[in-house]
C-alpha cells in the first residue's frame, strides 16, 4: 500500500462525491492531507462514503446533501463556496452532461442516469 505524507492542505469540496470520480477524488484528497467537505445527492451513499473515510483517516470530513438541479440545494453551495473560508479547493463532478457548445449550455443542467 502506498504512503502519504499527510499534513492539512485545506478543505476540499467535492460534488458529486458518492460515486464514480467524485469518490475517487474524495479517497485521494483526503489521504494527501485535505479535509472534506461532500456534496451529492444520494444521502445514503454519501453518508457511507464520509464513515468510511473518516474511519480511515484523521481528516475531518462533513455531508452536504444536495441536487445542484434544484436552484435552492446549487444557491446553498454556492453561499457554502463563498463563506467557508476553509475550503481551498473545488473538485465539480456532479454527473451532468451538455450537448452543443458550452458558451451556449444552461446553467440548469438536467443530471443523467
Amino acid at each position: 500500500m502506498k504512503t502519504f505524507d499527510v499534513q492539512n492542505s485545506g478543505t476540499a469540496l467535492i460534488t458529486g462525491a458518492s460515486s464514480g470520480s467524485g469518490a475517487v477524488y474524495a479517497d485521494r484528497l483526503v489521504r494527501r492531507g485535505d479535509d472534506l467537505i461532500l456534496v451529492a445527492r444520494d444521502a445514503n451513499c454519501l453518508e457511507m462514503l464520509a464513515k468510511r473515510i473518516g474511519n480511515a483517516t484523521a481528516r475531518r470530513v462533513s455531508v452536504s446533501i444536495a441536487d445542484l438541479t434544484l436552484t435552492s440545494d446549487l444557491t446553498r453551495i454556492e453561499e457554502l463556496l463563498r463563506q467557508d473560508e476553509s475550503i481551498s479547493f473545488l473538485v465539480n463532478s456532479p454527473g451532468v452532461a451538455v450537448g452543443g457548445d458550452i458558451a451556449d449550455a444552461d446553467a440548469h443542467l438536467q443530471p443523467f442516469n
